[in-house]
């Protein structure tokens, strides 16, 4: 009867895991390449490369190295870097070797810290500014101070709601972020339709001749693909809110939505390629009636995105005090079936 349950409940978990696991990762289109081509010019070749980085960068370290392979390393139920040296440690001797991983995983932990503190930041704002394109609100960039108060109230709200439960935030957040992934993979849809060139990028040799052609400027250009993966690791650190299952089946969802998505926004390139605001200008592009709703609703996605950090900081802050890493801090448990569903008011 258990099994049966769980079976029964396994689309509602898919359903929560979009919003709690898969905000930052898949609000990731928003900024990904407007970044990226500061840098580099938008040619077609170019382009071509940039997309086949972003597309890779997904697989490897999405699929392979998150979704495959992390998320078969758990203790308890539980994941991340914590779990990881914990899992790791009874198999080494040597004590250099030990000390050695302790140090790594206090520079990951402080990572995923430092992701949890910049995400908020970069997801919300640039949301924020998809107002540029509204032609009443087209002013609204030169008063940073608006933006910095819109996007300040939003992360106010959102930690405001933390004490609720991960369980009922991510009941809540679910389905706008079905609603998010769905615009994003038919908007994609939509545009490589008018720029099918664009699904040349799929073959990998587009990314490492863009790599073996471009000099230092392709190791650069590769430190700003990887924002395509950033909130990856709330899979990993994520799990024990939910359990591995539901986040995997969800993945096979979000994946190739943010694919899609990524070569609709490289085929509308070739012919905007002094586009500012990619995403927000493809779709305006597209529908200039949906673009308002399109625009509210990423602004959400976007708070949702944040969700995905501080549910991984609640849970790694758990693993350190559980080992020692951290002091005893109150912890408090809001769910009757998962004991790894906390809120812990001091972070």
């Amino acid at each position: 009867m258990d099994i049966n349950n769980a079976q029964t409940g396994m689309p509602k978990r898919v359903i929560q895991s979009l919003g709690l696991v898969f905000g930052d990762i898949g609000t990731s289109p928003i900024y990904t390449l407007t970044v990226i081509f500061l840098i580099t010019t938008p040619t077609k070749v170019q382009t071509i490369g940039v997309l086949s980085l972003i597309i890779w960068t997904i697989i490897l370290l999405v699929g392979v190295q998150y979704a495959w392979l992390a998320m078969s390393l758990g203790k308890k139920g539980e994941g991340g870097t914590i779990v990881l040296y914990e899992i790791l440690r009874p198999l080494i001797k040597s004590k250099k070797k030990i000390r050695f991983i302790t140090i790594l995983s206090f520079i990951g932990v402080a990572l995923f810290f430092g992701d949890g503190v910049i995400t908020p930041a970069i997801s919300i704002l640039s949301a924020v500014e998809g107002l540029h394109l509204i032609p009443q609100m087209s002013g609204i960039g030169d008063h940073t101070a608006v933006l910095l108060t819109i996007a300040a109230a939003i992360a106010i709200v959102l930690f405001a709601f933390q004490k609720k439960g991960t369980e009922k935030i991510s009941g809540a957040f679910g389905p706008i972020m079905v609603c998010w992934f769905l615009c994003l993979a038919v908007s994609g849809l939509v545009s490589i339709a008018k720029g099918p060139a664009i699904l040349n990028a799929i073959n990998p040799y587009h990314a490492l001749y863009f790599m073996s052609h471009n000099g230092i400027v392709a190791f650069i250009v590769l430190s700003e693909v990887i924002l395509c993966a950033t909130g990856g690791e709330a899979l990993y650190a994520d799990m024990g809110h939910l359990g591995r299952k539901p986040i995997i089946n969800a993945s096979y969802f979000v994946i190739p939505a943010l694919i899609v998505n990524y070569l609709g926004q490289g085929a509308f390139m070739f012919d905007h390629p002094k586009a500012k605001y990619v995403l927000f200008e493809m779709f305006y592009d597209q529908s200039h009636l949906l673009y308002v709703p399109f625009l509210l609703l990423s602004i959400m996605a976007t708070a949702i995105a944040s969700q995905a950090m501080i549910s991984g900081v609640f849970s790694i802050v758990y693993q350190a005090i559980t080992t020692d890493v951290l002091p005893r801090l109150n912890v408090d448990y809001t769910s009757r079936h998962r004991q790894s569903q906390i809120y812990v008011g001091f972070i």
